[in-house]
Formats: C-alpha cells, sequence, structure tokens
C-alpha cells in the first residue's frame, strides 16, 4: 500500500481528488484539513485527521510512513491575503516546517500545488510559460513563490523528489458559491437565483478556466506520468474575458442575468493566462470539458442541490 497524505483534502479540489485517489486500491489516502466532512460523507477507506495548519504541528507523526504528499493548504485566497509578514508566518514557515518533516521522515516524493493566476502577474498578453520569471501582484501569489522555492531548494538538499503545479482558475460543482473565489461558479449560482451580478470593470479582464474534472484529471496525469523536480502549468490554455463568460452563460442558461458594474479593482491583472504545452506531452485528457459544457453541468448542480 502507498500512503498518500492530501493536506486540505476537504476543500474544493482536495475532495475531488481524494475521491480519484481513494478509488485505487493500492492507495491508502490520509486527509488533512482544518475542518473534516461529516461522517455520512467520508469515503469508508480515507482515514481523516483534523489540525490547523500552523507552525510548530507535529508534521512529523502526520506524513510518517507516507510515499507522497499532496500540500493544498492556504490559509488565504486572493482577495483576503494580508501582509507579507503574515502570508510568511501563516503560509510560508508552516509549509517550509513540512518540507523539513518529510525530508526527517523519507517522504519520497511531494506534489505542492501553487498558483497560475497570481505568480506570474500581469503578462504581456500572451500566455504564460513555466519559465517565465515569476511577478506576483498580491501578496498571495508572493507566498506561492516563496513557498514553491523553499520546496525546490529542500529537495536540492536531500533525497526528497518534488512537484509544482501552477493551477489557473477551477470552476464548477462543490465549489463555494460564496466564497472569494470561483467566478464561473458565482456567476451560475446568481444566475440560477435571480441574484443581482456585480461585474468589476468592463468585462475586458481576461483569464484561463479549468472545469473540476479536468483540474483534477490534470493533478493526476502530472503524478503519474510528470517529471519529478519539474513545474507545470495547468488551465486549458485559452484565455476568455469576462465579457464573454457572462455572453456564454446568458445563451446557455434559461435565466435572465441582472448585471450591475462596479469600478474595475487594481488587484485584478488585465490578462493571466496560462502554456499549457508542457503539460499536454504528459496529458490524458483528448479534449477539456468546454465553457458552455462546464457552465451547464454547474447548473445543473445547483438545480438539483437547491438551498
Amino acid at each position: 500500500m502507498r500512503k498518500i497524505v492530501i493536506l486540505g483534502g476537504n476543500g474544493f479540489l482536495g475532495k475531488k481528488l481524494t475521491e480519484q485517489l481513494s478509488r485505487i486500491p493500492t492507495n491508502a489516502v490520509v486527509v488533512y484539513d482544518r475542518k473534516l466532512p461529516s461522517n455520512n460523507q467520508r469515503f469508508a477507506n480515507v482515514e481523516y485527521i483534523s489540525g490547523e495548519f500552523v507552525t510548530g504541528y507535529d508534521f512529523a507523526s502526520l506524513v510518517r510512513g507516507a510515499y507522497l504528499v499532496i500540500h493544498l493548504i492556504s490559509t488565504s485566497v486572493p482577495g483576503t491575503e494580508k501582509g507579507p509578514l503574515d502570508e510568511i508566518h501563516t503560509n510560508v514557515i508552516p509549509s517550509v516546517e513540512l518540507f523539513d518533516s518529510c525530508v526527517a521522515e523519507g517522504v519520497a516524493r511531494l506534489l505542492f500545488l501553487s498558483s497560475g493566476g497570481t505568480i506570474y502577474g500581469g503578462s504581456a498578453y500572451r500566455a504564460n510559460r513555466e519559465t517565465d520569471p515569476p511577478s506576483p501582484y498580491n501578496t498571495y501569489g508572493l507566498q506561492k513563490v516563496m513557498i514553491e522555492q523553499a520546496l525546490q531548494l529542500t529537495s536540492h538538499y536531500s533525497s526528497m523528489q518534488y512537484q509544482i503545479i501552477r493551477l489557473s482558475n477551477p470552476y464548477g460543482p462543490g465549489q463555494n458559491p460564496h466564497g472569494p473565489l470561483g467566478l464561473i461558479t458565482k456567476l451560475v449560482y446568481q444566475a440560477t437565483n435571480h441574484d443581482i451580478i456585480h461585474i468589476f470593470g468592463d468585462g475586458s479582464v481576461v483569464r484561463d478556466f479549468i472545469y473540476i474534472d479536468d483540474a483534477i484529471q490534470g493533478i493526476i496525469d502530472v503524478i503519474e506520468h510528470g517529471e519529478m523536480n519539474s513545474i507545470y502549468n495547468l488551465g486549458r490554455g485559452t484565455g476568455v474575458s469576462v465579457a464573454d463568460v457572462i455572453t456564454t452563460i446568458e445563451a446557455a442558461l434559461p435565466e435572465s442575468l441582472n448585471i450591475m458594474y462596479e469600478p474595475a479593482r487594481k488587484v485584478d491583472a488585465p490578462y493571466s493566462v496560462l502554456d499549457i504545452s508542457k503539460y499536454r506531452a504528459i496529458s490524458t485528457i483528448d479534449e477539456f470539458i468546454p465553457l458552455a459544457e462546464g457552465i451547464k453541468r454547474t447548473h445543473n448542480f445547483f438545480i438539483t442541490h437547491s438551498e
């Protein structure tokens, strides 16, 4: 059996990833998170451990005997992050302690989920490659860069191998429509419930959106087929403006949209798209789920799981 520890295993991505990895009979999956699902929502063959991602936690006991550790946890998200010092204390230092514990316990591999949307900053209207220098435009991206570099340094001086995934903007069923992340999920939820939709700016901001099922398969592809000690961009590799997202939602859903435009925000880079050529070389996905289809699936989820 291969022990796999997923930190942040009860989040949007973590739940889906846990579900997929726990289906493999040779995997013994352990989920670690601050909040755990109720007993009737847990997978029978998964161990659940509750804990805070903080400095001084006994990460050594958590990862003991693990073959693979998957680090999905962040105590902040874009829009809720604080100053650089707070991000260092709450995200960077605990991550470094986790890495040190993994090395001490002989963990073979560690995968870190970074941010393709904030690492590169505002690009010159072209897709960002893994070789592009990081230029984060908020402290969330800054802490991701620091954790990436700490992991690379730890691996360099140990036998532990790493993989880093810079994920774009995932959306779909299971994402919290009331949270600060997930533009498409929020817009579909608001349209379904006839809420006012607030759009910052004129809708020209361009992002790389990826449906949750594709995002999870992409992570598994990197785990199973990706190079060690390497970084992978993961998205659809296609830019879509907020205005085009709205147009697609209007065409795909029966509800009418009630849109209110607000002043643009400085935190929103005008263009953020990933070059996924490197991932494409190992991908098992023939075609990504189209935006309209992902919107319809998300809408159907909210209809069948109405609050």
